[in-house]
């Protein structure tokens, strides 16, 4: 992994320090700061399509973009993004007329772009999971299914007018395209991994019983596409393997094994295969005789809680909460030591395992997407207990983050702004920031959270606040060599220490890659995309740039 200094700057804040360029210039010598990990250069890479320009297409459903990138050398040429009405897209397609089109999976909105730029807002709303999309053979609809939030098959026309139900009830339908047959062939996640077509241009009402065929079994498929040859390129989940299939003959040939997680396909007008990460963010091409070579590097692709364990052997292990993943890197070298994948099942780590403390020899995990508090075994990659129990019922419990404290677990939740402890049987409110509870830290005696809201740092129990007028406070941490807590101002991009007892606030650096936003505005004022902050056994100190998808190691020398 690449290490690099970055010149650490040390002003104490009310003081006010020097400036020089608009940018503080007093420095602290004592302490350093290297990026230990950098990841990927794509927050995870989902749908990819080929434009009418020759260049790659990707969407980044974890980004909030859609990624344009050179097709032979990998360079990112474009990023196009929420100022352009991107949001959480997962899949895109391009129609006759050049514009772009792409599902926003959390919305449920389909969007346009068109060629010269302009975007006019969604053209249709399906409600949310809306997910693969294509247009027909004669360019007459848009075919989109639902997968995860929800389900169906539906058509539109190009405009988003005529929205029209085609299979309601057909439950996981992804990455999908057109056969020579003039069938929509695509894998189903539910149930049976396996392949399917629809006669989905058939005027509808379609027969689920004789409309939806099984086209191939025995594999876990993400994706089908349809080359030049009419021939059937897919993938299987379960053994990394690209698949390239002829209809007529049956024959299926093995085109090359990828040892990373994979999302979609695309094929270009030289019948070359490509291949997209949603877990890695890579994007890979197939060569001839079984061979790929990496476009984009895989990674982290949206780090956020970050804890520590120490190791038998003296080092180290820091754990990064990484949407989908749950990664260990070596505290010194910055290598990566395992992964370990989430999922919605709640006997599994759960999906978007972002908030991490140490709890003993175990991890606290707080999933807000699977709407757990998890207590993880990182070594024996064993969930040893899951706490699903919503606070209020009918409400979702959407966990920020988990700390243990006098024996008990406390969490915060993004949806009703409470800090909750854990008892027999569900969660007791225990504090009320007003909304936005971020980060948790003790010290043994007290508990301290910190409110992204308000900017403040308030200590449990407490409504007046340690700390006040922090720049987007998200991951705080306890220092124990001077008893000062460590807050992550993610909108100012710095962290600072703060005592407790005065309020007094000094920056350790700046200019560090926080701040990465994903819900859109309207959403709980918690993002559950925070960047964290740690301190190993070391003195080490360990923070998370999900805007980069770096970490970083901090030391305060004597």
């Amino acid at each position: 992994m690449k290490a690099k200094t970055i010149v650490l700057l040390f002003a104490v804040t009310l003081a006010g320090n020097m400036f020089a360029g608009g940018k503080s210039v007093s420095k602290y010598p004592g302490v350093t700061v290297r990026t230990l990990v950098d990841g990927a250069p794509i927050h995870g890479s989902n749908g990819l399509y080929f434009g009418p320009d020759g260049n790659l297409y990707i969407a980044s459903f974890g980004g909030n973009e859609i990624v344009k990138m050179d097709p032979n050398s990998g360079r990112i040429l474009d990023r196009i993004g929420l100022e352009r009405g991107v949001y959480s897209p997962d899949d895109l397609t391009f129609g006759p007329d050049g514009s772009l089109y792409w599902t926003a999976i959390m919305t449920g909105d389909i969007g346009r772009l068109f060629p010269d730029g302009t975007y006019d807002g969604s053209i249709v709303n399906l409600g949310p999971g809306v997910n693969p999309i294509t247009f027909s053979p004669d360019n007459d609809w848009v075919f989109i299914a639902r997968d995860f939030m929800d389900k169906g098959l539906f058509k539109i026309r190009p405009d988003g007018s005529e929205p029209t139900p085609l299979l309601p009830d057909l439950v996981n339908f992804n990455g999908f395209d057109f056969g020579p047959d003039g069938w929509l062939y695509g894998p189903l996640y539910s149930g049976d991994a396996k392949l399917i077509k629809v006669n989905a241009t058939k005027t509808p009402p379609l027969d689920p019983a004789t409309d939806v065929l099984d086209a191939i079994t025995g594999i876990a498929p993400s994706a089908a596409k349809f080359d030049s040859q009419g021939r059937l390129v897919t993938n299987d989940l379960f053994t990394g393997r690209i698949l390239r299939m002829d209809l007529g003959t049956g024959e299926i040939e093995v085109l090359a094994t990828v040892p990373f997680s994979m999302d979609n396909l695309a094929i270009d007008s030289y019948d070359q295969v490509y291949v997209s990460s949603d877990k890695d963010g890579y994007i890979a091409k197939i060569l001839p005789r079984g061979n790929y070579i990496l476009l984009s590097p895989g990674g982290m692709i949206l780090p956020s809680g970050v804890a520590v364990l120490p190791r038998p052997d003296g080092g180290e292990s820091v754990y990064v909460g990484d949407i989908w993943s749950l990664r260990e890197f070596d505290g010194r070298t910055g290598k990566m030591r395992s992964v370990e994948n989430s999922n919605l099942a709640a006997t599994v780590l759960s999906t978007w395992p972002l908030g991490l403390t140490a709890d003993g020899n175990k991890l606290l995990v707080a999933a807000p997407f699977g709407y757990v508090v998890q207590e993880y075994d990182p070594v024996g990659h064993a969930v040893l207990q899951t706490h699903a129990d919503p606070i209020i019922p009918g409400i979702p419990f959407v966990p920020v983050n988990a700390i243990r404290f006098n024996g008990n677990i406390v969490a915060t939740d993004a949806v009703t702004g409470l800090v909750v402890q854990r008892i027999t049987g569900g969660w007791l409110p225990i504090f009320a920031t007003g909304g936005g509870p971020v980060g948790l830290a003790t010290d043994g005696t007290d508990l301290w959270v910190s409110n992204y809201s308000h900017g403040n740092i308030y200590k449990v129990g407490s409504m007046t606040p340690v700390a006040t007028n922090l720049s987007g406070p998200e991951g705080l941490a306890y220092y124990p060599p001077d008893g000062s807590l460590l807050v992550i101002e993610a909108n100012a991009g710095r962290l600072t220490k703060i005592d407790p007892a005065t309020g007094e606030k000094i920056v350790l650096a700046e200019g560090l890659e926080f701040g990465f936003h994903f819900l859109p505005e309207g959403y709980a004022s918690s993002d559950a995309f925070i960047d964290g902050v740690t301190v190993g056994p070391s003195g080490a100190i360990y923070v998370t740039g999900n805007k980069a998808n770096v970490l970083y190691r901090i030391e305060i020398h004597p």
